[in-house]
């Protein structure tokens, strides 16, 4: 394997001039911009010596609210040198890390709200790594909502590939992570701890890491993954299912759903050869109702692929199924919406290759849908109603990512 190359540059110009201990007017550390959104930024690269014989070790803080807090006291920085240590006694630990032989690596989530803010903070690491003196440091720093941003484990996948294409081998087993966002009371999140969960690393808050004190946050953490749903993969495919699933005459298939249930996945699997409405390629119901006459008076079967989530409009289409003398069958996609909004993640960040590109849902996707859902009955006047669970469908690997923390 041929190593990864760093693309350098020097680090940019910060707002107020750098204090350096180093000598005359150098600026500490390079940038490697070869990821748009990543920030990449290193101080006395390691990697650029020859590697050891044993696995090294490697310690990965957060940034703010962990190794360092604003001077100010304000929650966002107001400028390159509005920053303190989080505690005085971070450097020495810092220190004592590096004495040990492990690599100081920081891994932190930033949003930046235009170039100026941007700049301040590039800017700002040349002086944390100033004051470290001659203590290697290597920072990345997730900019957008992709596989880079935490809890998603990006970074910890460019790491491992950094060191092993560069012929560095590290004991992860042994590695650690030192994060506030654990979700406690106050914290914005608890995408640190995580993040830890999802890449196997033990995690520890600066509390416990720095202090000694002991840890006190939610474990297991409050949030979503798919492993929650306590019957998830024994439910079958569709309910009931003594019958075909397509038929051979003209009809129409409604599906019911929320966004990111897989009811394009099951369309594409079980009707390909049925034509295909979908509000989001035809962009108004009005124009989904013309198209899908016009196949049904061609004599052509025809899924609508839509949320339908609501009587109102599933009668549209009970009244076009009488006007074209066509049966009509619901399809519920009884997929639950934190489900949905797991899957709405998994399939921007990390859907297969063959798969089409999908971008992101806003989350008000998700819950206009919940507020508006009525579920789906015989007597609004449909000759058949089908469940349909989500069921996994996919390889060891791809399960084993979509079933991480993902927000």
């Amino acid at each position: 394997m041929s190593k990864r190359k760093l693309t350098e540059s020097t680090a940019e110009p910060p707002a107020k001039k750098v204090h350096s201990f180093f000598t005359g007017n150098l600026t500490p550390g390079s940038f490697d911009d070869s990821i748009p959104s990543l920030v990449h930024f290193f101080h006395l690269d390691p990697l650029k010596a020859e590697p050891p014989s044993e696995p090294i070790q490697i310690v990965l803080y957060d940034l703010d609210g962990t190794l360092i807090t604003t001077r100010s006291g304000k929650t966002f920085p107001k400028g390159s040198d509005d920053w303190k240590w989080w505690d005085d006694s971070v450097p020495n630990r810092l220190k004592q890390d590096h004495k040990d032989g492990k690599h100081v690596i920081v891994l932190s989530n930033q949003a930046f709200k235009g170039p100026k803010v941007r700049r301040e903070w590039r800017g700002k690491l040349p002086l944390i790594a100033a004051k470290l003196s001659n203590i290697p440091l290597r920072v990345l720093a997730a900019l957008e909502k992709d596989v880079y941003r935490k809890p998603r484990t990006g970074m910890i996948g460019l790491l491992r590939e950094l060191y092993q294409d560069n012929g560095w081998t590290v004991d992860w087993s042994n590695a650690v992570y030192v994060g506030d966002a654990a979700g406690r009371k106050g914290d914005h999140s608890n995408t640190d701890f995580t993040m830890a969960l999802n890449a196997g690393i033990k995690f520890v808050t600066p509390e416990e890491h720095f202090l000694g004190r002991p840890p006190a946050y939610p474990n297991p953490p409050i949030s979503f993954r798919p492993r929650s749903i306590e019957d998830l993969d024994s439910l079958p495919l569709v309910m009931p299912s003594s019958t075909p699933i397509a038929r051979d005459k003209k009809e129409i298939v409604i599906f019911v759903g929320p966004p990111a249930a897989g009811k394009t996945s099951f369309y594409r699997r079980y009707f390909s050869d049925y034509e295909h409405v979908n509000q989001d390629t035809l962009k108004t119901k009005e124009k989904c109702i013309l198209v899908a006459r016009e196949h049904l008076l061609g004599g052509r079967r025809v899924v609508v692929d839509n949320t339908n989530r609501d009587v109102a409009t599933r009668k549209l289409w009970l009244n076009l199924a009488r006007e074209v003398d066509a049966p009509i069958r619901i399809f519920h996609f009884a997929c639950p919406v934190d489900l949905a909004r797991h899957n709405n993640r998994y399939r921007a960040f990390f859907a297969p290759k063959d798969e089409p590109k999908r971008e992101i849902l806003p989350e008000s996707a998700f819950a206009s849908y919940k507020s508006g859902f009525e579920p789906p009955t015989l007597k609004e006047g449909f000759d058949e109603l089908r469940t349909v669970n989500f069921v996994w469908d996919g390889t060891d690997e791809q399960r084993i990512l979509w079933d991480q923390y993902l927000a």
